[in-house]
C-alpha cells in the first residue's frame, strides 16, 4: 500500500469519526495503527462485511469463517480453486476396497503455537469434538463411525458408509485440527456429552489453539479482527500481520481502497465495481461465485401459514422474474434450477423465461388463495457479494404482488435473522447459502430431514426415489452415475420443495496493485499467507 501524503494524514486525524478514514489514518509517530501497510510495515488489511459469529472452527458455520480458520488452523486437506482437495498435513492416503476405511500418514515436526507437537491424537480429538458438540458443523462428521491412532503420525477413519466427498469434507472447518491439550485446559472435550460440557468456545473466541500460519491477536465482533504471524508455522508466510475490518457500507470500502486505507475489498459488487474502473493503484478480478440466495417457506402451517402450502410455494417460484434478477445481479450471475449450483456435478440452470404469471395465479386459486394473502417477509440488512438483500427483497415483493401475495418486508441484523432461521422460526425469509466444501454432497442439506430441511420444517422423508438419489450421490465413486443422479434429483425437486432459488452471485475481487499472490477461492476466500506486499 502506498504511503499517504502528510496532508491526508492530517485530514484523517481531524476526521476520525468519518467513515472515509475508518480509523485507518497513520499515527503521528510513524507507526501503524491498524490501518494497513501504509506506513511501510508488512501488514495486510482486508475490508469486508462478514457474518462471523465465532472463532471456534468446530462451531463456525458462516460464509467468512473458513477464511479465518484456514489462517489459524491446519487440516489434513485444503480446498483451493477446484473441487479436488489438496493434501496439507496428509502425507499419504489409503482406502480399503469397501471405501469405508481411510488411513492417513500425517506430517511430522508440526508444532502448535503453544509449542506442543501436532500428532494423531489431536486429529482424533478435533474430529470427535466436532461430532459430539452437535453444533452447526457436526453433520459433516456424522458418517465417522470410529477413529484409530495406531501411532503418533497415523490416523485411521472408519466410516459408516462410503462417502464420495470425504476428502473434500476434510478441507472444511469441521475438521480443523486443534491443540487437544490446550483446548482441554480451557474447558474443551471430545466426549459424548461435549454438547453440554464443552466450554472452550469462549476461550477460542479470544485465543487460538492451532498450528496455522497465524495466531489470533484480537477480535471485536462486527468491528475488527487481527492476526499475527505464527513463528512456529512449518510453511511460508508472505506477510507479518492481517487485519480484517468490518466495513458494511460498500461505498466506504470503495473509498478506503482508493485511498489506500485497505488493501483488499471483499464487499464489492458488479455494479459497484464500475466506480473502480481505471482507478490508479487498483486491480479488479471477476469470478463465477458459488453463493446462492434463496427463499425459504416454512412447511409447518403453525409457522408458515399459507406459505406451507405446496401450491403456494410453486406459485412463488413461477411468479419471480428471473431475467430481471440476472440483470440486477450483473455479469457472470447464474440461475440455478434449485439446490445444485453451477460448477458442481450435474448442476442445472433455469431458463431466463422461467416466470409464468398465469400458471402462478392458477396455482394460487387451486391452493384456495384466489384473493391472495399477507405474510411477513424477513430480509436481513446484509449483502451477498455486494448485492443488497433489501434490493433483492423489494424485487421479490414486487413480483409476488402480481399474484396477490402481499409480502411485508421486515428487516433485521444478519445475526438475528440467522439465529431465527436456524431455529426454524421464520414463515418466509430470504437467505443465502455458501458451500462448506466444494462437492454436491454439501447441497443435500436442503433435502427433507437434513440441516436446511429442518429449518424449513420439511421433515417428510417418505419419498423413496429422493432417498435413493441422495444415497447414490453421497456414495457413488463413478462421476457419470453421480451426474445422472444429480440431474434427476434436481428435476424431481424443481416442483416439490419449500424453497425458491434465486441467483448464483458473481464475485468481484478488488485490491491494491502493489499486492502479489492475490487469489479468491470459494471456500476460504483469501489465503492470507500467500499475499505479499510490495
Amino acid at each position: 500500500m502506498k504511503k499517504r501524503k502528510m496532508l491526508w494524514s492530517v485530514i484523517c486525524l481531524m476526521m476520525l469519526t468519518l467513515a472515509g478514514c475508518g480509523g485507518g489514518g497513520g499515527s503521528t509517530d510513524g507507526s501503524n495503527d491498524g490501518g494497513g501497510s501504509g506506513d511501510g510495515d508488512n501488514t495486510l488489511v482486508v475490508g469486508m462485511a462478514s457474518d462471523l459469529k465465532t472463532l471456534d472452527p468446530h462451531h463456525g458455520y458462516e460464509v467468512y469463517g473458513n477464511m479465518v480458520y484456514y489462517a489459524m488452523y491446519d487440516y489434513l486437506y485444503r480446498s483451493y480453486d477446484s473441487s479436488t482437495p489438496e493434501a496439507s498435513l496428509a502425507e499419504s492416503h489409503e482406502m480399503d476396497d469397501a471405501q469405508k476405511v481411510h488411513t492417513f500418514k500425517i506430517k511430522e515436526g508440526v508444532k502448535f503455537s503453544s509449542g506442543n507437537d501436532l500428532t494423531s491424537k489431536d486429529v482424533k480429538f478435533s474430529v470427535m469434538r466436532t461430532k459430539n458438540l452437535k453444533s452447526n458443523t457436526s453433520h459433516h462428521t456424522e458418517n465417522v463411525e470410529n477413529i484409530e491412532t495406531p501411532d503418533d503420525y497415523t490416523v485411521k477413519f472408519t466410516l459408516k458408509e462410503p462417502d464420495a466427498a470425504f476428502l473434500v469434507k476434510l478441507a472444511n472447518n469441521s475438521f480443523a485440527i486443534l491443540d487437544s491439550e490446550v483446548v482441554k485446559e480451557h474447558g474443551g472435550t471430545d466426549a459424548e456429552d461435549a454438547s453440554s460440557k464443552d466450554t472452550a468456545e469462549k476461550w477460542l473466541n479470544a485465543n487460538s489453539a492451532g498450528s496455522g500460519a497465524y495466531v489470533l491477536d484480537k477480535w471485536k465482533q462486527n468491528e475488527e479482527l487481527s492476526l499475527t504471524k505464527n513463528d512456529k508455522y512449518w510453511g511460508k508466510v508472505a506477510n507479518d500481520k492481517v487485519i480484517c475490518k468490518e466495513i458494511p457500507d460498500v461505498n466506504n470500502q470503495i473509498q478506503m481502497l482508493k485511498q489506500g486505507d485497505i488493501d483488499i475489498a471483499l464487499g464489492i459488487g458488479v455494479d459497484n465495481a464500475s466506480q473502480l474502473k481505471d482507478q490508479e493503484g487498483v486491480k479488479i478480478k471477476n469470478y463465477v461465485g458459488s453463493t446462492t440466495t434463496f427463499l425459504l417457506m416454512n412447511q409447518d402451517e403453525k409457522i408458515g401459514g399459507p406459505m406451507a402450502n405446496p401450491k403456494v410455494q410453486e406459485a412463488v417460484r413461477k411468479a419471480i422474474n428471473y431475467e430481471e434478477l440476472l440483470k440486477i445481479s450483473g455479469d457472470k450471475a447464474v440461475l440455478p434450477l434449485d439446490i445444485v449450483p453451477k460448477g458442481f456435478v450435474g448442476g442445472l440452470e433455469k431458463e431466463k423465461d422461467y416466470q409464468d404469471l398465469d400458471e402462478a395465479k392458477k396455482l394460487m386459486e387451486e391452493a384456495g388463495y384466489k384473493d391472495g394473502f399477507e405474510v411477513k417477509f424477513t430480509v436481513a440488512n446484509f449483502d451477498t457479494e455486494g448485492m443488497s438483500w433489501t434490493t433483492l427483497g423489494q424485487k421479490i415483493k414486487d413480483d409476488l404482488e402480481k399474484i396477490g401475495i402481499n409480502a411485508k418486508i421486515e428487516t433485521s441484523e444478519i445475526g438475528v435473522v440467522i439465529d431465527s432461521y436456524r431455529e426454524g422460526k421464520e414463515a418466509f425469509l430470504m437467505m443465502h447459502w455458501h458451500p462448506d466444501y466444494m462437492d454436491i454432497n454439501n447441497q443435500l442439506v436442503f433435502l427433507p430431514g437434513d440441516t436446511v430441511g429442518e429449518r424449513a420444517k420439511w421433515m417428510d422423508t417418505s419419498n423413496t426415489k429422493m432417498a435413493e438419489l441422495k444415497q447414490t450421490i453421497q456414495t457413488e465413486s463413478d462421476e457419470t452415475k453421480r451426474k445422472e443422479a444429480s440431474e434427476e434429483l434436481q428435476k424431481l425437486l424443481a416442483n416439490d420443495m419449500p424453497y425458491a432459488f434465486l441467483v448464483q452471485h458473481p464475485k468481484v475481487l478488488a485490491y491494491r496493485d502493489n499486492l502479489k499472490g492475490v487469489n479468491y477461492y470459494e471456500v476460504q476466500k483469501i489465503n492470507f499467507q500467500d499475499v505479499g506486499i510490495n
